[in-house]
């Protein structure tokens, strides 16, 4: 391991990496049941191309009273890294004045609508485990919890 050595790949050498990120989604697909199962041939075509970076797009749905006023959103970010479109509800938030009256439940059906209307292949969301109205908002919508772990890196 002395002569190890850690770089970023040049663009024009991304690709390389194609064959080993096609062996990870094969061996890591058996691990969610509910993600569908792809061949070695679909997961070649899916990752065609190793891109150099890639473009997202946030939608940020609003909820608004008869006057017009703003009683809550739903932060949507859509991205595809290159193995396919991802979304994730970043955001939720209702007026505490508001809540309790399926406002949140309006919001995070739309976001889910938009992840279909828009062929996302793995869609998301975090809360704490605490968190019991949202968890049961989000598991009304169709999320379900899976077996990752999740483990954060903050600066400093």
């Amino acid at each position: 391991m002395d002569e190890l050595r850690v770089e970023p790949l040049a663009e024009h050498e991304l690709n390389l990496i194609r064959p080993l990120l096609v062996d990870l989604h094969l061996h890591e697909q058996r691990h969610y049941a509910d993600h569908p199962q792809l061949t070695r041939e679909q997961y070649e075509h899916v990752l065609s191309e190793v891109p150099a970076g890639f473009r997202g797009e946030n939608v940020i749905f609003a909820a608004r009273d008869p006057s017009g006023g703003l009683v809550g959103f739903c932060w949507v970010v859509l991205f595809d890294p290159g193995t396919g479109l991802e979304g994730e509800i970043a955001e939720v938030y209702v007026r505490e004045s508001h809540r309790g009256r399926g406002v949140g439940e309006s919001l995070v059906r739309r976001a889910v609508r938009l992840f279909e209307e828009r062929g996302v292949t793995l869609g998301y969301v975090w809360t704490r485990p605490d968190n019991q109205a949202a968890t049961r908002l989000y598991r009304g919508a169709g999320f379900r919890p899976t077996s990752q772990l999740v483990l954060t890196w903050y600066p400093g």
